[in-house]
């Protein structure tokens, strides 16, 4: 229970981070963004609070150290995103979630439920199709959006999906528990067998 309510308090935070910025999927902001804009700008969010979730669940729920370090990695390129962000949003008098969308929640939810290999196994697969996702938003954005500020944050956070994506593919085959520390033989006595 307790990581339920600490990674539902990781996804508000992901949302204090855009500070008082409003509301991008509703009513209000910036009339002349539409389109592609509009879309890139709410699923630029919910990319990055999903994954900001996901990453500090990883950091304390991991059982390889691969797992914690893209966690850490995918915190601290994901806290910094959505800063970003939201100083493209108010600048352009843009509208950002107050929340997370409940569909990510329910992902958060999934994960907070397995544990060592299964729950490994499950981040890895969540990030990286998560990562796979924005990195053709992200794409689309840079080269065909119709605002400057967004379509310069596209561009800028394309390398760091590409290096998220990059580490996942370093130490993420055959991910082992690590072995149990070796039992000591009682004193006075030797492990070594007697020669034959």
């Amino acid at each position: 229970m307790r990581f339920i309510r600490s990674t539902a308090s990781a996804l508000f935070l992901a949302a204090s981070l855009v500070g008082t910025s409003a509301w991008a999927h509703g009513e209000g902001g910036n009339a002349a963004l539409k389109g592609i804009d509009q879309q890139f700008l709410t699923e630029a969010y919910d990319h990055s609070t999903e994954q900001l979730a996901i990453g500090e669940l990883a950091t304390r729920q991991g059982m390889s150290d691969h797992v914690k370090k893209v966690g850490a990695q995918i915190v601290t390129d994901e806290t910094e995103a959505l800063k970003k962000l939201s100083k493209v949003a108010e600048k352009n008098g843009l509208r950002l979630p107050k929340a997370p969308p409940a569909q990510d929640m329910a992902t958060v939810a999934r994960l907070t439920k397995l544990e060592g290999k299964q729950f490994d196994d499950a981040f890895l697969a969540q990030v990286r199709a998560r990562d796979n996702h924005a990195l053709t938003t992200f794409q689309q954005e840079s080269k065909h959006g119709k605002s400057d500020d967004l379509k310069t944050y596209a561009s800028e956070e394309l390398p760091v999906i590409r290096g998220q994506l990059d580490q996942l593919k370093t130490g993420v085959t055959n991910v082992q528990p690590k072995p149990a520390p070796r039992a000591q033989p009682p004193k006075g006595t030797t492990d070594k067998q007697p020669p034959k």
